[in-house]
């Protein structure tokens, strides 16, 4: 990077010194590649080995991972029962029934849970990619 400081007629050009820092971040995300991995693909290789290590369900992180909301809570629930006959569907219409009132003491529990969920998985994957890209760089600096 060249001298930020002001030319000999006492003008700081901007310009130049704002190329040469958008020029200097380019540099250093090339820089973040590590045996030719970009840092996105080391992230998702972490995440599978930290999720096989907590023995979570192959489909959860898929899902995590490709960004489909149904990984997270909802306050809608399939409503069934393992009775047969009369006295199942009497179950089920009941359950019918009381759903809307439990749902008043549910729904905003279940909705700050998943925006708490939200929250915490956009944390874990700044981190995730933070920490990683602070290993490469360390990595590199080891190389030099």
């Amino acid at each position: 990077m060249g001298d930020p400081l002001p030319s000999q007629d006492g003008r700081l050009d901007v310009a130049r010194l704002m190329e040469e820092l958008r020029e200097g971040i380019r540099q250093r995300r090339e820089d973040a590649l590590f045996d030719g991995t970009p840092v996105e693909e080391t992230v998702v290789r972490r995440l599978k080995a930290l999720a096989d290590e907590a023995q979570l369900d192959g489909e959860v992180l898929e899902r995590l991972l490709r960004g489909d909301p149904r990984w997270n809570l909802s306050p809608d629930y399939r409503i069934a029962t393992h009775r047969r006959g009369l006295s199942g569907a009497l179950v089920v219409g009941l359950k019918r029934v009381v759903r809307p009132i439990v749902r008043l003491y549910t729904d905003p529990v279940v909705e700050r849970q998943r925006q708490i969920n939200l929250y915490l998985l956009q944390v874990v994957q700044a981190l995730l990619d933070e920490t990683t890209r602070l290993h490469q760089a360390l990595a590199k600096l080891k190389e030099r």
